[in-house]
């Protein structure tokens, strides 16, 4: 397929936009795509995951440090500055000594800050139920700290007979 911006060139860099519902394919060569405005952002040649990562969700705007000595992490050593040019963290322990500056950007890119997972349809069910059990549990706790024991009463009947179908489930009845 050739270049549809200078018809000469084979295209090699494909950009599919979707514009209020309207799918736009554009088939460029390298050298025009580095002209066009809209996919120099997309294609830049020797450009690596973290840079990218950087410019699409801000990591780079990250608050600095305002001390002279940054906080480095007590097992890997890593520092925000270098994990904001890495675009990863060294270790599991990264994430505990530099919460405070990752959480509103994990807030940002995910929508939240709690990962929920997914339980599989087909064996999830016990899963399933032992989150839901868990949930009610946390309703029930709320309820009875905000005194609505109504409401309270009835989750707490909800948690028996689920532990009471569980329990039945596990003795062959």
């Amino acid at each position: 397929m050739l270049c549809q911006h200078c018809q000469e060139r084979e295209a090699n860099v494909h950009i599919s936009k979707s514009i209020n519902g309207q799918i736009e394919e554009l088939h460029l060569c390298e050298q025009c795509a580095k002209k066009v405005q809209e996919a120099h952002v997309l294609f830049q040649p020797g450009l690596i995951l973290p840079d990218f990562l950087q410019a699409l969700f801000g990591f780079s705007q990250m608050p600095a440090q305002t001390t002279q000595e940054e906080e480095a992490c007590p097992r890997c050593g890593m520092t925000i500055s270098q994990i904001t040019q890495a675009g990863k963290l060294g270790c599991s322990v990264c994430y505990e000594t530099f919460e405070p500056q990752l959480e509103p950007l994990v807030r940002r890119i995910h929508g939240g800050g709690r990962h929920v997972g997914k339980i599989p349809k087909r064996k999830g069910a016990a899963l399933r139920e032992k989150v839901e059990l868990s949930r009610l549990k946390e309703q029930l706790k709320s309820l009875v700290e905000q005194e609505n024991f109504e409401q309270a009463a009835i989750v707490r009947d909800q948690i028996r007979q689920m532990e009471q179908d569980q329990g039945g489930e596990l003795h062959g009845a």
